[in-house]
């Protein structure tokens, strides 16, 4: 049998290559740095309520073919609830409500139908939506004459209206890709609309687990792992990468220790995994050497506990506010679903409502203090919702993930690494390699398949 695989890091993507390869029987040893398993993808419990609180929220598509495998092999599907069809409320700075609602059609007649029914938008807008259809429609599969566009460009080439953009397109370019669109590359942001809902062999549902983010998929993929001889080993640092001859033989700890092996997989972040390299390596190999030039891009979770119930509403994407989406956390994560809003209003817990507000592609936010944004969030909300202005706000939690994705921006393309690498034994995984895919779940998921499939082929 060849030697044990060693994986560095437990998010989404090192787990899933490690449930993949010890799916085929190979050996793994995974190494997670953190004293709980995963990354930027994780959840835990804020002591002072007792919630569980996801480092960032994260939506699952009917599209995530590969995600949904995944969870299916290790039995945990039914912790994500997917809708019926896909529908999306939206909710403007005066307060007033609408809705998208696709019909049960194939795509994209789904959107097109839902798009026209809609009154979020004007009947110039509905008409500007079809132009896009009719665009990407002409294009095909090739996306070359957008390499050099970002995405606000390209939606401005394509006729979309600025009220369109700022109103629609860019809350979706923001959700989906974790970057303002005058940023974001319009080669990339194109695939994702052909992907999740253009595309007739793709479902384009939104799914939300009704558990913590960990509780998805950490505990059930490590169990998986070592109930096929694998080991799966929590707070082990990894320091470097024992790489001699064009080889990589393992890996050194923070103690000292070296971890002996032929086949090494990093699925650490790319900030983490360039620090892991020997210095000459990353100097002088250029497919090293730009994985420097990858740029991160911050997401702001702004969690709020108040003594009453502020909305009805699960998730809504919100319109002329810095906050780009909430999440009702007490109705997603509870079970009884739309009776929870209803039986919150005769609790006597002292924290009846929870919600989560989003602020992603956060730049020119990330360094404000919390006190700062939690005044501006008060105060989004409160004209967003009246019934926030009678609610008491009993706690607070803000979560910074300045590291929370890379910067899909122009060109990055040109910059994100294959899993297998010029050093023999070293694979790579994780949402910044060469998925096709902006940093979300689905690319996670993906790296790992693809990196445990070059390994399965070459030892």
């Amino acid at each position: 049998m060849p030697d044990e695989i060693l994986i560095i890091g437990g998010g989404f993507a090192g787990l899933t290559a490690g449930v993949a390869l010890a799916q085929a029987g190979r050996r793994v040893r995974l190494l997670e740095q953190k004293p709980h398993l995963g990354g930027r993808a994780s959840s835990f419990l804020d002591p002072a309520t007792g919630s569980v609180v996801d480092n960032g929220q994260h939506l699952f598509m009917g599209c995530y073919h590969q995600t949904i495998e995944f969870l299916k092999t290790i039995g945990t599907l039914d912790r994500v609830r997917f809708q019926s069809g896909l529908s999306v409320k939206f909710l403007d700075s005066g307060g007033s409500l609408s809705a998208l609602v696709c019909p049960r059609l194939p795509a994209p007649w789904h959107l097109l139908v839902g798009v026209l029914r809609s009154g979020s938008f004007k009947w110039s807008e509905k008409l500007e939506v079809l132009r896009i259809r009719a665009a990407l429609s002409r294009r095909g599969d090739s996306n070359d004459g957008n390499r050099n566009l970002t995405v606000d460009q390209w939606l401005k080439g394509l006729g979309q209206s600025e009220n369109l953009r700022q109103y629609f397109w860019n809350l979706i370019c923001i959700a989906a890709m974790n970057e303002d669109p005058r940023i974001a590359s319009a080669a990339l942001f194109e695939r994702v609309l052909k992907l999740a809902l253009f595309s007739s062999a793709n479902d384009s549902r939104l799914g939300i687990a009704r558990v913590g983010l960990s509780d998805c998929y950490t505990t059930a993929a490590a169990e998986f792992i070592s109930a096929h001889g694998g080991r799966v080993e929590l707070g082990q640092n990894v320091t470097g990468l024992l790489v001699s001859d064009g080889g990589c033989q393992g890996v050194t700890l923070a103690g000292g220790e070296r971890v002996q092996a032929q086949t090494v997989l990093s699925a650490a972040p790319w900030n983490k995994f360039t620090s892991l390299l020997p210095g000459d390596l990353l100097r002088n190999e250029p497919f090293f050497t730009k994985i420097l030039s990858l740029r991160p891009a911050p997401i702001i979770s702004i969690n709020l506990w108040f003594d009453r119930p502020v909305t009805n509403l699960e998730f809504v994407g919100l319109r002329g506010t810095t906050i780009q989406w909430l999440f009702n956390k007490s109705r997603i994560l509870d079970e009884r679903g739309r009776e929870s809003a209803a039986s919150a209003l005769r609790t006597s817990a002292p924290h009846r409502s929870y919600i989560s507000l989003v602020l992603s592609g956060a730049h020119e936010h990330i360094g404000r203090s919390k006190e700062d944004l939690l005044a501006m969030a008060m105060g989004e909300l409160q004209g967003l919702m009246p019934e926030a202005k009678q609610a008491k706000l009993v706690h607070s939690l803000i979560v910074k993930e300045r590291f929370a994705t890379f910067s899909p921006c122009v060109g990055v393309e040109d910059l994100r690494p294959t899993a297998a690498t010029p050093v023999r034994g070293l694979y790579l995984a994780g949402d910044w390699t060469a998925t096709g895919l902006p940093a979300t779940i689905e690319g996670a998921v993906k790296s790992g398949y693809t990196a445990a499939g070059e390994i399965l082929q070459t030892t």
